[in-house]
């Protein structure tokens, strides 16, 4: 990636070398941040579904858990036609975690401090994928990109 930056009558090429060739992996897309000296920070865009510096760390299911109007997970953003985990996960960017419910409905937040239920109870179907499940009522399916939370 070159960049032309037009000063007076001179022309001055800058080398994002940290963006060539793209250090961001499964299908993120390098941004530089800014160029100081011979060195160029970037960061990563990350497709739905990965976090991390360099886009490395995949949001995983945790399982079906039970909810309240005290809403475990507290920020719910809203209500989209089509929802599925991925694009609530990719909603929720910067949290901890993100969980879908009653199909429409997605939750964000950085704790995870609720029962426990069985996944059967998570059972309807998301409208941006009605192969996967968007939690049911009162029951979020739960997701998380921290492997260390997995169990």
């Amino acid at each position: 990636m070159f960049v032309n930056v037009f000063i007076s009558s001179f022309v001055v090429t800058i080398v994002a070398a940290n963006c060539v060739p793209n250090p961001c992996q499964n299908g993120g897309t390098c941004r530089l941040l800014y160029y100081t000296g011979d060195t160029a920070r970037f960061y990563c865009r990350c497709a739905s579904g990965w976090e991390g510096r360099i886009c490395t760390k995949p949001f995983r299911y945790i399982g079906c858990f039970e909810d309240s109007v005290a809403r475990f997970l507290p920020v719910m953003l809203p209500l989209s036609w089509s929802n599925s985990p991925l694009e609530c996960a990719a909603r929720c960017h910067g949290y901890l975690y993100s969980g879908t419910q009653y199909g429409e409905e997605c939750f964000c937040g950085h704790y995870l401090n609720a029962m426990k239920r069985p996944d059967f109870e998570c059972n309807m179907a998301c409208p941006g994928d009605e192969s996967q499940t968007c939690g049911g009522r009162w029951r979020n399916s739960v997701y998380s990109s921290r492997a260390e939370n997995m169990s």
